[in-house]
């Protein structure tokens, strides 16, 4: 039997959106999907897409109407590559815009942030929802993401909104044709395209189990609640040989790769280097979490993640099926 409920989402057509439609289209949600190319040929009966994007107030309210919940997925991710004005106009403007849609709708608003919006973890401090919001513009793309989560908390405040903010880790799995940021390290690494690898990792979540958290979170968030969303906690060399064990490559210490940033923008001035090495990139591997505590989502809204090999597994394979590789 059909689901009653109308999900409306926005960034339908990213790594993270492709796959949380075809959950809720399975559950037999009605799902409305914002999307910016016209190119997007997924089709179901149970699938309405509007063409547009954050800034198009016309499309923005036709995305809100009549909807029961919209799931803010949309999001410019940059680690250094961005020009800083095209990231604040999606991350920041783009999510006030939004909420402006929103204004006197029952609707409820599922902000996806990302772990990155807080401080850094100092040593092996364990890492969740309680940490402040990042005040140092320098990694700009996790600075607007904490802008986002403030702005939803003040609608929360002053205009009764019903609204829940996940903070999701880095999302990998199957579904990627962009691909996504890591989706194309992974492919990088399979294909033995990357140079070198730095000490240093990241905590990772299956973009399949965050979708099934996302939608559990419908129902089962408390309003005005903020939920970690991670998984394993894998490095880089470990990553390397998920992708492909027959072929590592050269492990340079972090604290030399920083030292040497300089030569390595005139080098990428001449020969465009396959994996962005900057001082953001760099940053994020070295204080990426490797204790996190993602017990309130799991206890509150049943987050699962599965081993984070057979996720790497399973995206090889679908690079493979749709000739990517």
């Amino acid at each position: 039997m059909k689901n009653k409920k109308t999900i409306s989402i926005t960034g339908g057509t990213g790594h993270l959106g492709i796959n949380l439609i075809k959950a809720l289209l399975d559950q037999e949600y009605n799902v409305k999907a914002l999307i910016r190319h016209s190119s997007f040929s997924f089709k179901h009966p149970l699938l309405t897409l509007i063409k547009g994007d954050l800034s198009n107030l016309e499309a923005l309210s036709q995305l809100t109407d009549n909807s029961d919940v919209i799931i803010h997925c949309a999001s410019a991710i940059s680690i250094g590559e961005m020009p800083h004005d095209s990231i604040y106009e999606v991350n920041v403007r783009g999510t006030q815009n939004l909420l402006q849609a929103c204004l006197g709708k029952a609707i409820r608003f599922i902000y996806i942030s990302s772990s990155t919006a807080t401080e850094d973890p100092i040593k092996n401090e364990v890492f969740d929802e309680k940490r402040p919001y990042r005040s140092d513009k320098t990694f700009f793309y996790a600075w607007t993401k904490a802008q986002g989560e403030i702005q939803v908390l003040e609608h929360i405040e002053k205009n009764d909104l019903d609204g829940i903010i996940i903070r999701p880790t880095a999302i990998v799995g199957p579904e990627d044709p962009g691909p996504s940021r890591f989706g194309r390290t992974i492919l990088d690494l399979f294909r033995g395209k990357l140079p070198f690898i730095t000490n240093g990792g990241y905590n990772m979540v299956d973009v399949r189990d965050l979708s099934q958290t996302i939608i559990n979170s419908v129902s089962m968030a408390k309003k005005g609640e903020i939920y970690l969303t991670g998984g394993q906690y894998i490095s880089l060399k470990e990553l390397a040989i998920m992708a492909r064990p027959a072929k590592i490559p050269s492990l340079l210490s972090l604290d030399f790769l920083i030292k040497c940033l300089p030569f390595i923008k005139i080098y990428d001035t001449f020969f465009k280097l396959k994996w962005p090495v900057n001082k953001e990139s760099l940053t994020t591997l070295k204080y990426a979490p490797k204790r996190m505590d993602c017990s309130k989502a799991i206890k509150e809204l049943g987050h699962r993640n599965r081993e984070t090999q057979h996720s790497i597994q399973d995206l090889i394979q679908w690079f493979n099926e749709n000739k990517m590789t």
